[in-house]
Order: C-alpha cells, then structure tokens, then sequence
C-alpha cells in the first residue's frame, strides 16, 4: 500500500526547485539527472514540466516528463519493441531529460525509496491520463534501475531495447588497455596510437571558452548534419550558450586535436561525480583521417584524461559499439520501464522480446563476448557457463 504522507506535486520546470535539493537525490555520475543539465534543456528547446514527490518539507524524488517523438530515430516506440504488441503509434509521456540516452532515478536512497518510486509512477501515470496519453516510458535506464523502478508499480514492464559503451578507467589509461589486451586487439591498439604519433596529430585539453565555441561550433555542426541532424552552427552555440548560464561548462573540457596547425577533431566532455561523459565530437572532413585521429579523441584521451584526474568510469554513449569495444569499452545494456494506463503487456511477448534482443547483440559481438557485460547473463544465459 501506498503511503498516505508522500506528496505528489507538479511544477511546470525544474527551476521551481532548488539546485542543491534536487542534486542531492541524483546518483554520482548520472549527468543528464543533473540540475544544470535539465536547466540548459530547458533554455535551448523550452520548459518541460517536473514531478516531484515529497515527505513532509523533504522532496524524496523527482522526473522531468516530456512528449517523445513520433519520427524514427531514438525517441521512436515502434522501433524498441517491434514483435511486442502494444499502443506504440499513439503518444506516451516520456520520464527523464528531453533526448537523453542515458537516464536515472532521481530519488532518495533512504528508506523511503520504495514508497517514493511507486508514487513517482502512479503520478506520471496520472499525469498521462489527464493529458490524453496511453502511458509512461522511462527509456535508456540501466537495467539495475529499470528493474527497481519496474517493481514499483504491478503493472509495469521492464523491456531492452539499447546498449552503451562504457569504460571502467584503469590507473595508468590507455597503457593498462594496452598492456592487458589480448593478441589481435593488443595489437591494434598499438598501431593506432603509433600511427596517431607518426601523423604529426597534437592533442590538447581546453575550458569551454565562448572563443573556443567558435572554434568547435562549426565541425560539431558538421558532423551532425552527417547523421541526420537538421540543427546547425547557431543551434549548437545556442547550447553551449545555455550551458553556460546554468553552469554546466564548469564542468565541460574540450579536446582539440590538430595536424600541422589545423584543427581535425574535437571532443566535448562533461564531468559528473567520478564519471567522464563524451557528449560532442566534430571532424573536419577535409583534414586526412590517416592516424586514426576519431579513435584518439573519442576513447584513447578521455581514458588518459580520466585516469589523469582520478575519474573511475567513462561514458561513450550508444554509438559505433564495436569500435568501442576494440579499444576498451565494454557494453551494456539500457532498458525502459513501460505502464500502460488500461492494461498491461502481454508477459510472454515481453520475455521473448528480452531474450531476442539479447541474442541479438551477443550474436553481433560473439568475438568480443568478454566485452559484453553480465548484465546480459540474465536474459541470455551462457550455456557454457556454470551456475556460481
């Protein structure tokens, strides 16, 4: 039974609520749970509304809610859970920061923790009801997390549907990669960082400047618009502004790396807690990729740069997982918590539906099996591996 002292309340941003209150609930390392980070999403693309849930003057939890998408990419439902059916055309109310891909519980560790998720839900879920929605979603949670906020309410379902790359940084960085690699990779990896020194690359850490900004704008644009990305030079300025003026770039350095005076890529990463996230790379396509220099700066010198500064895990997002994993990364896996406001999903189809999706990504890095973590153990079982 729910508790009757917890308060559920809504706020229309989270500037309703203090920084220092709000931080104290998010995990270390969970940058996008951040205040600052939610504060400069709502600079750049407008307030989204907060759900907080209190006992007595104490706020216990909190999420952000916001719209999704109705466009493929990675805010699109259809595309998560294909063979599980469900209301996946109509709209949902998403938890977490706006098109983040990695999200966390914003809640109190002590004893009402429990209590705190559950209402966290049953408010969400209201929230959708009134609001003409078919329910929540609360995508790219740790499986750890989505487990626990799934056993909050009886009706929801925790489904895969992504995976990160992730880093645990070693004491001497990409020395400890090197040395402890096994044959082929041991390999590669030296030839990388032998053939990045041979190129004559230079690389440099820096504070997000507003002159840097200008700088790095334009290749992070660039890049972007590679992949689909419609936002240009001004948008990106636009964020970095933000940033600025919540004080996220406090905590913001940027790698530059140039080739005979010209800059070639760029990397922007945050740091939360003991953490290092990679959030913004940029290339310019005209600067020769001999050397690898894209490896370098999106994995080899933020392994060096945390190690460096006694940070324990890194974060390198969603993409090009097997590139990740040939340099160090190990992957895992991201899962939504899914309740639906009139009915559940079937079990059976949710099961199968973990199960595949599992197969499938240990079918796609079979060579790289040590790199996948245990994480996926639990839906797809080794057979060669004996019970503990």
């Amino acid at each position: 039974m729910l508790c009757t002292s917890i308060e559920t309340r809504r706020v229309e941003a989270v500037d309703a609520i203090g920084a220092v209150e709000w931080d104290d609930l998010v995990p270390p390392g969970e940058l996008f749970c951040s205040y600052a980070w939610l504060r400069h999403l709502d600079e750049v693309a407008g307030p989204h509304p907060v759900l907080t849930i209190s006992i007595g003057n104490r706020i216990t939890g909190a999420t952000a809610l916001w719209d999704g998408e109705q466009t493929p990419g990675l805010f699109h439902l259809p595309e998560f859970f294909p063979k599980v059916p469900g209301p996946w055309q109509r709209t949902f109310v998403w938890l977490g920061a706006r098109r983040s891909v990695r999200n966390g519980l914003i809640c109190t560790a002590g004893p009402q923790r429990s209590a705190t998720l559950a209402h966290l839900l049953a408010g969400s879920l209201d929230y959708a009801r009134e609001n003409g929605h078919v329910g929540v979603v609360m995508p790219y949670l740790p499986v750890s997390a989505a487990r626990e906020l799934g056993r909050a309410h009886p009706a929801a379902h925790v489904l895969l549907h992504a995976a990160e790359a992730t880093v645990a940084v070693p004491p001497r960085g990409t020395a400890d990669f090197v040395e402890h690699a096994g044959g082929h990779n041991r390999k590669r990896r030296l030839r990388e960082l032998r053939d990045f020194a041979a190129a004559d690359f230079t690389l440099e850490w820096v504070d997000l400047t507003v002159e840097i900004e200008a700088v790095i704008a334009p290749l992070i644009a660039a890049t972007r618009r590679r992949y689909g990305s419609g936002q240009g030079v001004a948008w990106m300025l636009g964020v970095f502004a933000a940033q600025r003026r919540v004080g996220l770039l406090d905590h913001a350095k940027v790698l530059l790396c140039h080739r005979n005076g010209r800059l070639a890529t760029v990397a922007v990463c945050y740091r939360h807690g003991d953490s290092l996230h990679g959030r913004y790379f940029g290339a310019d396509e005209a600067v020769s990729r001999d050397g690898y220099p894209y490896f370098v700066t999106t994995c080899y010198a933020p392994i060096d740069y945390a190690a460096h500064n006694g940070l324990s895990r890194l974060f390198l997002s969603t993409s090009a997982l097997e590139a990740k994993i040939r340099r160090g990364a190990t992957v895992e896996p991201l899962a939504a918590v899914v309740l639906l406001d009139d009915g559940e999903l079937d079990v059976e189809h949710v099961r199968a539906h973990n199960r595949d999706l599992a197969h499938g990504y240990r079918d796609r890095f079979s060579k790289y099996l040590s790199s996948l973590s245990r994480d996926w153990l639990d839906f797809c079982p080794d057979p060669n591996e004996r019970p503990a």
